[in-house]
């Protein structure tokens, strides 16, 4: 995606009432402050409710297996899910559509890493 279309998204977003973040005013606390109000204003809802037991049970599985600290964690799962967030309703994608995109991203990079390359 380039920069302008990302742009057009995030403006589309907005128009809709969603706040949307760019990679121009992306920032980690932004993120996670957006994130907070929307669960704090949905509070009691039980569908919210529902991802908050998974996510608990899948941050537990992850810090589980992973060396990496849970900021770091927290970190990547926040662009990660914004990222593919929007590029499933773009193109109205299934969970294993989006979960094979992470898993090619995490390749991707695997990959550059092992040829000493930087990201």
């Amino acid at each position: 995606m380039t920069a302008e279309f990302r742009a057009a998204i995030a403006r589309e977003l907005a128009a809709q009432g969603r706040r949307a973040f760019t990679a121009e005013t992306y920032t980690r606390e932004g993120m996670f402050s957006a994130l907070r109000e929307i669960r704090h204003s949905q509070d009691g809802d039980p569908h919210v409710e529902f991802l908050a037991r998974h996510a608990r049970n899948l941050a537990n599985d992850i810090a589980g297996v992973v060396d990496v600290s849970p900021e770091d964690i927290a970190s990547v799962l926040m662009a990660a899910g914004g990222a593919v967030g929007v590029l499933a309703e773009l193109h109205g994608l299934r969970g294993t559509t989006v979960s094979g995109v992470l898993q090619y991203a995490a390749d991707e990079l695997d990959q550059r890493a092992r040829a000493g390359e930087q990201s």
